[in-house]
């Protein structure tokens, strides 16, 4: 018998390890080990980790619901400043054209994701309240890391020219080869991603403070 049918898939336990930390994590990865060596199969046991994977994910959203909520209030607003040309008129009473390049062409273009992301930022905070867990700190973290998000999202296309494509008959005409559909994901996980880095998890939080105040307490005792 080989070690690969010895022990369960090295990635399937790698997932399940770093799916959602903590005891109860640990002693699921235990349980499903020992079962794996009592003889069941690999494909049971990825089996058992999707599920597992799934269980924590849906248990992620009901915890974060806020950042899923600013994720998509963030992609509406944007969306719906660039069909009603909202570019056109925020740029011109900002007097982009008056500015030097390159910042002429940053707020030109990147004007109307500014001000998406900090309208959609009421949405996180109104939910952060909700959940008492609040911070100034968390709003400007989160704004800044959206901001860049967006940038890097926006020229891609300098980055990576083949993201265009000509349209035939216009050759001075390009557009993404990535779908619409793919776009708005992107964009929806830019806020999403921001929020998360921009928001601690208060399960860190309260972990540290339980790692500071136990010695206190064991000598309490």
């Amino acid at each position: 018998m080989t070690d690969k049918k010895v022990n369960p898939p090295s990635s399937a336990v790698w997932l399940l390890r770093h799916t959602f930390p903590g005891y109860h994590n640990e002693a699921l990865t235990g349980d499903l080990i020992e079962k794996f060596h009592e003889g069941q199969t690999r494909r049971w046991f990825w089996a058992q980790v999707f599920f597992a994977s799934a269980v924590a994910a849906l248990r992620a959203i009901r915890r974060r619901w806020s950042f899923f909520c600013y994720a998509v209030a963030g992609t509406i607003a944007q969306y719906i400043f660039e069909y009603t040309n909202a570019l056109g008129q925020v740029s011109t009473l900002l007097r982009w054209n008056e500015l030097p390049w390159p910042l002429s062409q940053f707020v030109f273009e990147l004007s109307v994701p500014a001000i998406a992301a900090l309208s959609s930022l009421s949405v996180l905070a109104r939910g952060l309240l909700i959940a008492r867990s609040f911070r100034w700190a968390y709003l400007l973290r989160t704004c800044i890391v959206t901001l860049v998000l967006i940038t890097m999202l926006h020229f891609s296309t300098d980055v990576f020219p083949w993201l265009l494509r000509p349209v035939p008959g216009n050759p001075y005409l390009k557009v993404f080869i990535i779908p619409r559909s793919i776009q708005v994901l992107l964009l929806a996980s830019a806020y999403l991603v921001a929020a998360w880095l921009g928001c601690p998890l208060e399960e860190h939080a309260r972990g540290s403070e339980g790692r500071s105040e136990g010695p206190q307490q064991a000598r309490i005792d």
